[in-house]
């Protein structure tokens, strides 16, 4: 098996088992960025390709700076690449009422929330709509400031900062209705 920078050495000099142990060992971690932010497997894996195709083309460049600094690079060229086509289709969020959801609002128990899956979580997260979905990825999974947002899709902070209170509102709600859904 090879290392990191193994792989990192053999796709710098175009060795093709080099570049497919890179598939082999970031794709599947690459795709579930690519899922959070845009929401369809389709469109996630147009997303995975356009990056590893980024990815290999920018390998020369790219410093290997100890384990883990390549998945740490690999994640940055997804998350780009997902950014760059929801600004490119510039799908706005679906019309929501988030009034209608206020009184729900209120943030779930930890522990029902803990209770939940993950998968389910993702799923939830990834019925967003484009707009909250990705100002939720790039806020609370990703760390970026509303500002890093802002500068990224091209909208202001006040925008990116409502979406994400906005993403919360519908997310308490998906997640209250499956606790009572599923409450024993």
């Amino acid at each position: 098996m090879m290392t990191e920078n193994d792989i990192v050495k053999g796709c710098k000099q175009g060795r093709r088992e080099a570049q497919r142990a890179l598939y082999d060992a970031h794709a599947p971690h690459l795709m579930t960025i690519a899922l959070r932010y845009m929401g369809d497997r389709d469109d996630a894996q147009d997303v995975l390709q356009d990056a590893l195709i980024k990815a290999y083309q920018s390998i020369a460049q790219f410093n290997w700076k100890g384990q883990g600094s390549l998945q740490a690079w690999l994640d940055r060229i997804v998350i780009n690449t997902a950014v760059s086509q929801l600004r490119h289709l510039r799908n706005q969020p679906s019309q929501v009422d988030v009034d209608q959801l206020a009184d729900d609002a209120e943030q779930p128990d930890t522990s029902d929330v803990a209770a939940i899956d993950s998968a389910t979580i993702l799923a939830m997260v990834a019925s967003l709509p484009d707009g909250y979905r990705t100002v939720f990825n790039m806020h609370c999974i990703d760390g970026f400031s509303h500002r890093d947002i802002a500068r990224q899709l091209g909208i202001s902070e006040g925008t990116s900062s409502s979406q994400l209170s906005r993403a919360r509102a519908i997310l308490a709600h998906k997640i209250k209705e499956y606790i009572n859904q599923h409450a024993p």
